[in-house]
């Protein structure tokens, strides 16, 4: 009676297990220490998996972000891109390989999830399972390290702000020059787009971002500062805003799409020179 359950049990183990094979491949996985809470800038990352069997073997590296067990981000499946290893190859994935076809619990219709922030920062955990494109049968076992995981800091207006006011010199154009701290830790490949909107008193700061056309709009990559110079600038309040982008992806870096904090300044009429006055001597006679 005995042997059902015994032929049964046996089922359940795994071929290259019989074989006395633990796995049938071997990783070897190596991620930099410190990361930011951008899974594309992972891109050093190097796995390489050597098939130790006799049969070919297609697969995926599967990866699970967790912190204190909450799933941050995992590989979708199936996965449609898979490896196909042949007996005694060896098989080396860098960056966007490993780390392709990411979903976040959150939002898993994201555009490219890789370019959307990590929800949580701090001490992670990141596992690599190298399973089959359904993630049903694994062939090495999975693979964890800890990593911390930075966020950046969004770019901060320095000039003009809102105790500057800019003025105008006689028969001379006004010149706006904006300042801003670049986004920290400082990274290179990034671009900044500052925008610059009129802010008449019928509107709020944000009614005036979201209802007009910028009056100057450009990119600036990897420098913190720009000259405008407009042709004619009337008197008035002004907003303006700076927006951090990937120089390649042109996707948006750190939270709030990147965007800094509005800056308020204002622009004044020219100063009124006093006029000279002459005083007219008459001589004595």
């Amino acid at each position: 009676m005995w042997l059902p359950a015994i032929v049964a049990l046996i089922l359940l183990v795994p071929a290259y297990r019989q074989q006395g094979i633990a796995y049938p491949i071997e990783v070897h996985f190596q991620l930099d220490s410190v990361l930011s809470s951008y899974i594309a800038e992972w891109h050093h990352a190097t796995l390489e998996l050597e098939n130790r069997s006799e049969r070919s073997i297609r697969c995926i590296p599967r990866v699970v972000v967790t912190k204190a067990g909450k799933i941050l981000a995992r590989t979708k499946l199936p996965r449609t891109r898979v490896w196909t290893i042949s007996p005694g190859e060896r098989l080396r994935l860098r960056g966007n390989e490993i780390w392709g076809e990411l979903v976040f619990p959150d939002d898993p219709r994201h555009l490219d999830p890789r370019w959307k922030a990590l929800s949580d920062t701090g001490t992670l955990t990141i596992c690599i399972h190298v399973t089959d494109s359904m993630g049903v049968e694994h062939f090495t076992a999975p693979v964890c390290v800890e990593r911390y995981v930075f966020s950046y800091q969004l770019p901060i207006p320095l000039a003009p702000v809102l105790s500057d006011t800019l003025r105008a010199m006689q028969r001379k154009q006004v010149t706006a020059r904006f300042q801003w701290m670049p986004v920290l830790p400082p990274r290179p490949g990034t671009c900044y787009i500052v925008r610059c909107y009129a802010l008449p008193d019928s509107l709020n700061i944000a009614e005036a971002l979201r209802v007009q056309s910028p009056l100057v709009e450009r990119r600036i990559c990897n420098a913190t500062s720009l000259e405008w110079h407009p042709q004619h600038l009337p008197r008035g309040r002004y907003v303006w805003t700076i927006r951090a982008v990937d120089a390649q992806s042109e996707l948006p870096i750190a939270t709030s799409d990147g965007y800094s904090l509005p800056a308020v300044f204002t622009v004044a009429p020219p100063s009124r020179v006093p006029r000279p006055v002459h005083h007219h001597h008459r001589r004595k006679q």
